[in-house]
């Protein structure tokens, strides 16, 4: 059975897990991200309120929530971590998909699905815009 050539890495390019190695030393431990005994407690208390998924609502399915997630990324947006008005319970798929793509759509992309949630829209400081949005 034929096999597939080995792929052509130029010298002195990093493989793919390489750069996935790189990228998580850069990000910092979960507990530098703010990841701490603190958080889990505040979701698995948000969870225990909201224990479904909210993205899958969106579009008419009932999932269990397994994680937390900030609507707007902390890494991007400063000061939005312990806002829980950006809370959002989520599973994983959708986190890991449809959310992952909205983010990667950019800020107008994460307003829509606030909008479509029913959360406030960050506004330009940081804050929830005048309105809620």
């Amino acid at each position: 059975m034929p096999t597939m050539p080995r792929r052509l890495r130029p010298a002195g390019s990093r493989s793919p897990g390489q750069a996935r190695r790189e990228q998580d030393e850069r990000r910092g431990s979960a507990s530098e991200r703010g990841y701490t005994g603190r958080w889990a407690k505040a979701s698995a208390s948000f969870r225990r309120r909201c224990p479904l998924c909210e993205y899958c609502a969106l579009d008419g399915r009932v999932e269990p929530a397994t994680l937390t997630d900030h609507l707007y990324p902390h890494r991007v947006f400063a000061d939005v971590f312990w806002r829980s008005e950006w809370w959002v319970a989520s599973c994983t798929p959708c986190h890991s998909g449809m959310k992952q793509a909205v983010e990667r759509a950019g800020k107008a992309a994460i307003d829509a699905l606030a909008r479509r949630l029913g959360r406030p829209v960050m506004g330009r400081e940081g804050g929830a815009a005048p309105g809620g949005g």
